[in-house]
């Protein structure tokens, strides 16, 4: 069997069908679909059994609501696929997507295979239309710095086929019950296990963003456990890299301030953690690679005044400016 798409699903009954089906029609591929029910409250567990009922390569676990990454997990631990999807169930795939990354895959015996996508609004609007339309052939350092730099390799995991000798091998799975963050600690442990990463740069993937998805929405309710997430994603990726490259480090520092940054824009919004510990680490940690931020400081998501001001003003007023911001 070519591939087995894993989809964890909450509360996704608007969009499900039209993802299941956008799997079904993928065209001159072998696949099994095994849908996770997270423990949905809406209509969603009863159109995952009807479509296990209705296809013999359609598997459906019920599970206790534990978030995505507990339910990649357990879909991973029945997948039969030489090659893993781990895709979203309010999202859709182009009727080629697997094709032709199982083909690039095989050709070059990827341990990974990256997609591009184009992202729609519940509007219609479509934006992220930036592919080359090229194939793309990385070893070790390169797949790694074209994670790092998100230069065709993004964090998420549903633009990716991973070879799933490679995760089983290397143990590789998701923090149960983290519900933010998951796909980058997951995928950092993937690269850094990757010997030949392939980019099918073609938008296979449509994306939906939905501004009250549970990942959109989850920070507003849990600022705390975010933060903490966040950091927990510093360590893993810190811990991953120990003993990569210094170019490898250094991309790594580049991608953890990028992300730093996206974090002190959303704590912003709650004027009581200017003071917490952890964003002030978060700030030192910024200032000790000033050197860095001066280099990438647009990759990172800062206009030249704004790391000017996040290098040389304390703390709560470097907040207080991020706050008019937004």
């Amino acid at each position: 069997m070519d591939v087995s798409v894993i989809i964890p699903v909450y509360n996704t009954e608007k969009y499900l069908n039209a993802c299941v089906d956008s799997i079904l029609l993928q065209a001159d591929v072998s696949l099994e679909i095994i849908l996770v029910d997270d423990g949905s409250t809406d209509a969603s567990p009863i159109i995952c059994d009807d479509y296990a009922q209705k296809h013999e390569n359609i598997h459906v676990l019920h599970i206790q609501n534990s978030g995505p990454a507990t339910a990649k997990n357990e879909g991973l631990k029945l997948a039969k696929g030489n090659y893993i999807a781990l895709t979203d169930s309010d999202d859709r795939m182009e009727p080629l997507m697997l094709n032709k990354m199982v083909s690039a895959g095989y050709e070059y015996d990827a341990d990974i295979v990256c997609c591009n996508y184009k992202q729609i609004d519940e509007q219609g609007n479509v934006s992220h239309l930036n592919s080359t339309n090229q194939q793309y052939v990385l070893n070790h350092e390169e797949g790694l710095i074209h994670f790092f730099s998100k230069d065709k390799i993004y964090s998420q995991c549903w633009t990716k086929l991973y070879k799933r000798q490679m995760l089983t091998d290397n143990h590789i799975e998701n923090d149960s019950g983290l519900r933010t963050d998951e796909d980058f600690i997951f995928n950092i442990r993937a690269f850094v296990h990757a010997k030949t990463t392939v980019i099918v740069d073609e938008p296979l993937y449509e994306y939906t963003h939905r501004e009250n998805s549970l990942a959109h929405a989850y920070f507003k309710s849990h600022i705390y456990q975010y933060i903490d997430n966040r950091i927990q994603r510093v360590k893993v990726t810190q811990n991953a890299v120990k003993n990569e490259s210094d170019t490898i480090k250094h991309w790594s520092t580049v991608h953890i301030i990028m992300y730093h940054n996206e974090l002190l824009g959303k704590v912003a919004l709650f004027p009581e953690y200017y003071a917490d510990p952890r964003i002030k680490e978060i700030l030192r940690f910024i200032k000790r690679n000033k050197s860095i931020l001066n280099q990438h400081y647009a990759l990172c998501g800062f206009s030249k005044i704004g790391k000017m001001l996040i290098t040389y003003l304390p703390s709560c007023l470097y907040m207080k400016y991020r706050k008019s911001k937004v």
